[in-house]
Parts: C-alpha cells; structure tokens; sequence
C-alpha cells in the first residue's frame, strides 16, 4: 500500500496533508475521479470556473484532472 495525496485547486490551493492508504494508482484513480464529481456540484454557470485535482503517490505526481467550465453564448430570451 502506498500513500496518496489529493491536492485540489480552484484558484486557491488546497494541499493534502494527510493522505491516504491505496492499494495502487487505479484505486487513486476512483478517488480522484469521486472527488471531480464532487467539485461538479460546485461548478457556477454564471462564472468561469476551473478545477484541478493532482495526484501523487508519496513525492511521485502520477496524474491530474482538470475541470473548466463557461458559459458560451448568452441565455435564451
């Protein structure tokens, strides 16, 4: 088992510092993913937005995630 970390970004970081015991990077996987459809109830369709979420095993980034979200045209009348 090795330690994850989670770190999350919306234009304020928020490291991980506790961390978490995973069998493997495809158990951090299902994490990070979980933790991306959380941020999605956050997302505002009225502002720009943009989500991060960076993995690492121990000191070893192995992935992120990126969430951006924006409005492209105006609202219906």
């Amino acid at each position: 088992m090795s330690k994850y970390y989670f770190h999350i970004s919306n234009g304020h970081p928020f490291d991980d510092r506790e961390g978490e015991e995973l069998p493997n990077d495809e158990a951090a996987w299902e994490v990070a993913v979980m933790t991306v459809r959380d941020i999605d109830s956050n997302l505002d369709l009225d502002q720009s937005s943009q989500w991060s979420v960076s993995v690492t095993r121990e000191d070893t980034p192995i992935f992120r995630i990126d969430v951006s979200a924006k409005r492209l045209g105006s609202e219906p009348s």
